[in-house]
């Protein structure tokens, strides 16, 4: 259950990750609205389905639980100011090994996002949660690129 919950917050971390900056990885826009094409991914169901992801949930939530253990332990002999200083450092540490872990990822599935956009001459892409109407769905081909 707790690698399920991990699962979802790193999905709901990436997701904001490639909400901001899935303009990034559009191709340069066209010149007359009339010839932009929008299309739109899943970046949960990516994330869910990025090789090896399932791997680096699980490394992720034992580094969490080996500083947790690390924290409660030395907390035993400390004051109060020592112990919120050791959590602040060990919060850093979690959320270093995490973005190490992460970014390799996020890299990944950009570059992904990107070859696909291209290959079906796509103006932009928006996360499938901020699409009202229209568009195209390019989640699969993305998740079959990552393979």
């Amino acid at each position: 259950n707790s690698m399920k919950k991990l699962i979802a917050t790193l999905m709901t971390a990436a997701t904001l990750t490639f909400g901001v900056s899935a303009t990034t990885f559009a191709a340069p826009q066209a010149t007359t609205a009339t010839t932009a094409t929008v299309a739109y991914i899943n970046t949960q169901v990516i994330l869910s389905s990025y090789p090896g992801i399932e791997n680096i949930a699980k490394e992720i939530s034992d580094k969490q639980i080996a500083l947790q253990n690390s924290f409660n332990e030395q907390a035993k002999t400390l004051d109060e100011q020592a112990r919120q200083d050791l959590q602040v450092k060990l919060n850093k540490e979690l959320a270093e090994f995490e973005n190490s872990k992460m970014e390799p990822v996020q890299k990944a599935i950009g570059k992904a996002i990107e070859k696909v956009a291209k290959a079906n001459k796509v103006d932009s892409i928006v996360n499938s949660n901020m699409m009202v109407f229209g568009g195209k769905d390019l989640t699969d081909e993305v998740v079959k690129s990552l393979k």
